[in-house]
């Protein structure tokens, strides 16, 4: 939904202490777009979960889990480079009763987070259901993205900076004026604090092109996504004269 917001000059004297405002007319226009494209990438997020008595146990644990993760990506063609890791995590767990501290070690967890990337969505079903077999792999998820976002991002720019001014034109006729100049224009939402006097929301700019993706949950998606939501939002400030 557009909003815009259409201020004169003699109104701004009265607050230009509090904000530092223009000090000629102008107007304020905010539009958002959205689209429907096709995902050409998936993201997928996991971790390598092990318990053991002693800590050569669970390390060797670990080990096995992850050489069974990269028979995975050998079986598909998958580059063992699309595939990051992140430090391993080791934690003692101890006896647990109620006002005592410090009781015997039970064993040692050690856990490792992945992200692999999946260029060939075709792969992405029958990879997802071979990897979430793998012994101590959890929280797995999966975030769909577009290799092409510039590209959707500059022509949803080219037309909202069109719709802005053709809103800015309408606005400016109705209070019996015309647009002079193009004084600001943002994809971050809109200018801040600093036009808090006519309380704009600022909500900042988002341009997603993924599903958002809880990688500490098991919301698995099993499927490609037909089409994913890209977003885009832009403010623009015009002088009026």
């Amino acid at each position: 939904m557009t909003r815009y917001l259409i201020a004169l000059s003699l109104f701004v004297s009265m607050f230009s202490l509090a904000t530092p405002v223009p000090n000629f007319p102008f107007v304020i226009v905010t539009d958002s777009l959205e689209m429907q494209v096709k995902p050409d990438v998936a993201k997928v997020g996991f971790t390598l979960l092990t318990f053991d008595k002693t800590s050569d146990a669970s390390m060797q644990a670990l080990t096995n889990s992850t050489t069974e993760v990269l028979k995975v990506l050998k079986k598909h063609d998958i580059e063992i480079t699309f595939l990051e890791s992140t430090q391993i995590d080791k934690n003692a767990k101890r006896a647990n009763r109620e006002g005592a501290y410090n009781l015997e070690i039970l064993g040692y967890e050690l856990r490792q987070s992945f992200t692999l990337k999946v260029e060939d969505l075709d792969k992405y079903p029958t990879l997802m259901n071979e990897l979430i077999l793998i012994e101590g792999l959890q929280n797995i998820n999966a975030t769909f993205e577009t290799t092409k976002e510039d590209e959707h991002k500059n022509n949803m720019i080219t037309q909202l900076s069109a719709k802005a001014r053709k809103q800015a034109d309408s606005l400016a006729l109705v209070q019996n004026r015309k647009v002079h100049k193009v004084y600001g224009i943002t994809t971050e939402g809109n200018f801040g604090a600093a036009f808090a006097v006519f309380s704009l929301k600022h909500e900042g700019s988002f341009y997603s092109s993924a599903m958002k993706a809880d990688f500490h949950g098991m919301n698995l998606v099993m499927a490609v996504p037909e089409y994913i939501v890209v977003n885009q939002r832009m403010t623009a400030i015009y002088e009026l004269k």
